[in-house]
């Protein structure tokens, strides 16, 4: 009896050193993660080189006042440099905007889609908990996001050198470094909304919907000093990609926030899901 229990420790022991939902995660997402790169990647080289066309066009609208209409944007008025237009174009709305919204549709349909399809049954199935399955799917997209994250960034390197600009590699490093943890928060409302609705799309939607809602108030914030309170609901407050890339500065408070959201979310994922009757 004492050797069964032991076998079967040791197995589980096993089963979670190989990771194998993990892995198995990383490659449902193979593609995903290839088609994004070439995208973002695309939009990089797109943004990154334009600059040199709209240069004197934008320090033409600096001087009229015309950056004004950004103002909910930070580091607006910083647009007709290098790094300012490569700040608004790049960073405070495509990259915070537009890949939180595809990260966390990807992220809120992980465990969604596993019972909608009524596959759940067949992973559980295997000698593995709940929170085994919730933090394998958090670590399976991880590869997903620093593959985008890092080659973007080098792409941007590239492009900087071919056009002849000057841009701090090192600040560029730091910028793309704390959007680490500003994707990972968000990876980890997506999967807690995976957990709690069971549709996939419909959970992907609600994610979406709420990435929207937090920069919409973020930007409110920068707007109205009466609003301020609205900037302190949104992850995007707590990432500062403008003051990373033009002045090297990290804000160790918002990252910490950044990262203690994104472990709040994991441990209510995994105590749900847990406690959750799940049919199928």
């Amino acid at each position: 009896m004492h050797q069964k229990g032991e076998h079967r420790m040791n197995l589980n022991f096993k089963q979670i050193l190989r990771f194998q939902i993990a892995i198995q995660t990383m490659k449902d997402y193979w593609k995903s993660t290839i088609i994004l790169t070439l995208l973002f990647c695309g939009m990089a080289v797109m943004y990154a080189g334009m600059f040199p066309s709209f240069k004197d066009m934008m320090v033409e609208m600096g001087q009229s006042s015309a950056f004004d209409s950004f103002a909910f944007i930070p580091g607006y008025e910083d647009m007709a440099t290098y790094v300012g237009f490569l700040n608004i174009e790049m960073y405070q709305i495509f990259w915070t905007l537009i890949l939180g919204i595809v990260i966390g549709f990807i992220a809120a349909s992980i465990i969604a889609k596993e019972i909608e399809s009524k596959t759940i049954d067949v992973l559980m199935s295997n000698p593995v908990s709940r929170t085994q399955i919730i933090i394998e799917k958090f670590i399976g997209l991880i590869p997903m996001l620093l593959i985008i994250n890092f080659t973007t960034m080098f792409v941007i390197m590239g492009v900087t050198i071919g056009i002849g600009e000057e841009l701090n590699f090192f600040n560029l490093f730091l910028t793309h470094l704390i959007s680490v943890p500003y994707f990972l928060s968000i990876i980890s409302i997506g999967i807690l909304i995976s957990t709690l609705i069971y549709e996939k799309m419909r959970a992907s939607i609600v994610t979406m919907a709420i990435v929207v809602s937090m920069f919409i108030f973020d930007s409110i914030a920068e707007l109205s000093s009466d609003f301020e309170f609205l900037g302190n609901l949104s992850l995007k407050h707590y990432f500062k990609p403008y003051k990373a890339l033009k002045f090297g500065e990290i804000d160790g408070f918002g990252t910490s926030v950044l990262i203690l959201v994104c472990c709040i979310m994991l441990f209510v994922s995994i105590w749900y899901f847990n406690h959750k009757d799940i049919t199928v």
